[in-house]
């Protein structure tokens, strides 16, 4: 259509040119003045013969997708007819290609993006199904995209029908679609339900990863049918090697000849979708090492290791020395009472007096921290004694013990070799002026030693874990940032890995990561400078071309 053909208005919408052109149908680029939007309006030939066949299929197109509001589906704002009687309908006019005309321009998106548009298209159909609606015509010249490969959107539902599923229903005399796009059971004029259009969706992800169709395009219906009977499963020979299993497994599941054996929703199929592409993702992403010990656990181990070894030197050291001050009072306390009691107990012992020396025992265990106490007279044999079996035997022999420095003539030692278990024993000469007359044996309790060395022990461990858990933590939290400038050159390298030279780090940092930031920087400059055409736009895979008009036909006859 020549500019001088181009009509001023279409209802009250001002023309500015043309975006597409069909067999069947103009799309102008429109403006509507009443709120400033621009949109796309589509129209049927002025000049085409009259056709109550065209004019129905766009006038379904408007009722089919005019009432479904999705963000995938190509929104109607109105519809109306021409000055001339030609109806027409003004839709949601986007700024960028059909998904033919960019992967006929730019090749094939990479596999990743592939398996996101074929997720947002099954969304919007999962959608028209549950408004009872079948676009009957899903093919990559009506997935509209917005913002290069990010945004998919179905349109032109000219051939979208309301169908239930039934068995034994009537089928078709015409049928109306792509031929190349569509299921079996349409090619044979069956009633068709939302199955088929995943069946088309197959043949559109099968198209995108392969960079062809999987059966070739033959000239009439009967000969696709007979091809399709003899290769029922096509291969699927993904161009990207690292494609994933799954992701061939949701093709060919879409392509299965018999409905039963199809994904029965869009909900299913997007979910194995987002399961292939997260597969995709993580082998493709981190091609260098399957596991990794994170640095971060590494130098908090290192630093939590060193600080241990530090703490439990310096903890142990004062566990030592408090147990030798605890040890020394007790000693202290011990060697003092017993050399006071012997004092007390001379005379008594001088004069013969037991009752006044067991009297005084008796008055001297009330002391709770006595726990034993025995005289002996100067022939060794126990006249007073706390155990009353102790009376009148001689003293035990307590073996091995310790004389003290402080004290001359006192003997401490443990009592496990006389019975005298969790004591602490001091044997002390019973001197009237310089007469030995007797020798007295004190046991005191070192249960409060244990106690306070237990809890001195414990106050060691908590200061230890504290200080450990507070360590832990603080470096985890300023680790942070220098593991995320890590994964940010980490994820720089792998994209000049992938050919993309014209990558830069801007992040400017004064430290050791600024000037490893620099070098990469650098590195990149040298890579463009040397590989100029590759640093330009890079083009994808090549597909064949996905233009074929829409038809409609009759199925083939028996």
């Amino acid at each position: 259509m020549n500019q001088s053909e181009l009509p001023r208005h279409i209802g009250r919408y001002r023309i500015d040119g043309i975006l597409g052109e069909g067999a069947m149908a103009v799309v102008y680029a429109g403006f509507d003045p009443g709120i400033n939007r621009p949109v796309a309006i589509k129209c049927l030939h002025r000049d085409g013969v009259p056709d109550a066949g065209s004019d129905r299929r766009l006038l379904l197109e408007a009722r089919a997708s005019g009432q479904l509001v999705h963000p995938n589906i190509v929104t109607i704002f109105d519809t109306g007819e021409t000055e001339d009687g030609r109806p027409y309908i003004a839709m949601e006019r986007l700024p960028g290609d059909t998904l033919a005309s960019l992967v006929a321009r730019e090749g094939l998106p990479p596999l990743s993006m592939a398996i996101e548009l074929a997720s947002q298209v099954a969304a919007a159909l999962d959608h028209a199904h549950s408004q009872g609606i079948i676009h009957q015509d899903v093919k990559p010249e009506n997935i509209m995209l917005a913002d290069g490969w990010h945004y998919a959107k179905l349109s032109d539902f000219g051939m979208a029908e309301r169908r239930v599923r039934q068995k034994g229903g009537a089928g078709n005399q015409h049928i109306g679609g792509t031929p190349a796009y569509m299921a079996p059971e349409r090619l044979r004029g069956e009633m068709a339900d939302e199955r088929s259009d995943l069946f088309s969706l197959g043949v559109v992800l099968y198209w995108l990863i392969t960079g062809k169709l999987p059966w070739p395009d033959l000239p009439n219906i009967k000969q696709l049918i007979g091809e399709r009977h003899r290769h029922p499963h096509p291969v699927i020979a993904p161009l990207d090697p690292a494609a994933p299993t799954l992701l061939t497994d949701v093709v060919s599941t879409l392509l299965a000849p018999t409905v039963e054996a199809r994904y029965q929703s869009g909900a299913e199929v997007i979910n194995d979708l987002r399961m292939a592409r997260r597969e995709y993702e993580r082998s493709h992403e981190t091609p260098m090492a399957a596991r990794i010990i994170s640095l971060r656990l590494r130098w908090i181990g290192t630093l939590g290791a060193i600080l241990c070894l530090v703490l439990l030197l310096g903890l142990a050291g004062i566990y030592a020395k408090q147990g030798i001050a605890v040890n020394g009072l007790a000693t202290d306390f011990g060697s003092s009472l017993s050399r006071i009691v012997a004092s007390e107990s001379a005379e008594n012992l001088l004069l013969g007096d037991e009752a006044a020396t067991r009297a005084l025992v008796q008055d001297v265990a009330r002391n709770q921290q006595i726990h034993y106490l025995a005289i002996a007279n100067r022939e060794g044999q126990v006249v007073a004694s706390t155990r009353v079996s102790d009376r009148g035997q001689a003293l035990a022999d307590a073996g091995a013990s310790q004389p003290l420095t402080s004290s001359p003539g006192v003997k401490r030692y443990i009592g496990h070799a006389i019975g005298l278990d969790d004591m602490m024993v001091f044997d002390v000469p019973i001197r009237y002026q310089d007469k030995t007359v007797g020798e007295l044996r004190l046991g005191v309790s070192n249960a409060p030693l244990v106690a306070a060395q237990r809890t001195t022990l414990g106050v060691i461990i908590a200061v230890l874990l504290v200080t450990l858990l507070a360590l832990a933590g603080a470096a985890y939290w300023l680790f942070r940032q220098p593991l995320a400038l890590m994964a940010m050159l980490s994820d720089a390298l792998m994209r000049v890995a992938r050919g993309d030279y014209q990558h830069r780090i801007r992040l400017a940092r004064r430290d050791e990561l600024g000037q490893l930031f620099a070098s990469f920087n650098v590195m990149s400059s040298a890579l463009e400078s040397r590989h100029p055409a590759d640093a330009a736009s890079r083009r994808g895979p090549s597909a064949e071309s996905a233009g074929q008009p829409t038809l409609v036909v009759s199925p083939p006859t028996e």
